[in-house]
């Protein structure tokens, strides 16, 4: 065996590093496990700052850099990021320890997906007010794409909402009828936040089932597989080691939460970066 391919062999056995501010970045893990059943993960959730979506930019590059060099010290072959938040600021990191070619974030791969289509035209967005006010949504989608019509609105009871367990319709729609003001004409909605496929079923269910609310952790996870096919560094046998998660901080509400997320339990160690 080469040298080339005993190195590609080694890095294909090493495993995906994946982080979230807490709860939401558990949504992206479940895809990924089910898209590529033979890899292992490393998670992390920053659990002792979230929320991230009212966190100012230096703060959040602060956080970010500590979590990808804990990942990079797990001998991740790449990293997920599955925060919105934490994405508006990595690219703005100087010298992250992974190159862009193994890092997937969760805007861009939802922005090209949504450009590209044809069947719909009128976008909304939701999210963190740091994901929305970036603007990173809407500006990528019509640079890509001018013809389309999109309106984007914060809506930051939402995630900790969800972490707190409060999804129920009936107290959802009420907090819906004020954010969703101006989305009656939408066609489909980008949930802008990891926290959100808890809930997609109660938004479709608000607007009468007239639109679709994106699902985004799958396309997470088929981007996540196309770069590792083209890098050729898909782990080809099913790996013995067991996944792995840690948190900044842990509580007895996030480790119940998490059993909604994840549809079973699973043991956090908990790690101050």
């Amino acid at each position: 065996m080469d040298l080339n391919k005993t190195i590609i062999n080694r890095l294909s056995n090493q495993p995906i590093g994946v982080f979230d501010s807490g709860l939401g970045g558990l949504s992206i893990l479940k895809a990924l496990k089910n898209k590529l059943p033979n890899e292992q993960f490393v998670y992390f959730g920053d659990t002792a700052h979230l929320p991230y979506g009212d966190k100012s930019e230096a703060t959040l590059k602060a956080y970010v850099s500590s979590i990808v060099s804990f990942l990079e010290q797990q001998n991740c072959k790449m990293i997920v990021v599955a925060c919105n938040s934490a994405t508006t600021v990595i690219q703005k990191i100087n010298d992250l320890p992974f190159r862009d070619h193994q890092i997937v974030e969760v805007i861009t791969p939802i922005v090209e997906l949504v450009a590209a289509q044809k069947k719909y035209q009128k976008i909304g967005v939701i999210g963190t007010r740091k994901t929305i006010g970036s603007g990173m949504f809407d500006r990528e989608l019509n640079r890509i794409n001018p013809s389309l019509d999109i309106v984007a609105k914060a809506t930051p009871l939402l995630a900790p909402m969800v972490e707190d367990g409060f999804v129920d319709k009936n107290v959802l729609f009420p907090i819906f009828e004020k954010y969703f003001e101006g989305f009656e004409d939408r066609e489909l909605i980008i949930p802008a936040c990891t926290h959100y496929p808890i809930i997609y079923h109660q938004i479709e269910e608000y607007f009468n089932n007239s639109l679709k609310v994106l699902h985004t952790p799958k396309i997470i996870a088929e981007k996540v597989d196309q770069v590792l096919l083209n890098q050729n560094l898909n782990n080809p046998d099913k790996t013995e080691k067991s996944d792995l998660f840690y948190l900044s901080d842990i509580t007895e509400d996030f480790l119940r939460e998490a059993v909604l997320f994840l549809d079973r339990d699973v043991d956090f160690k908990q790690v101050s970066l």
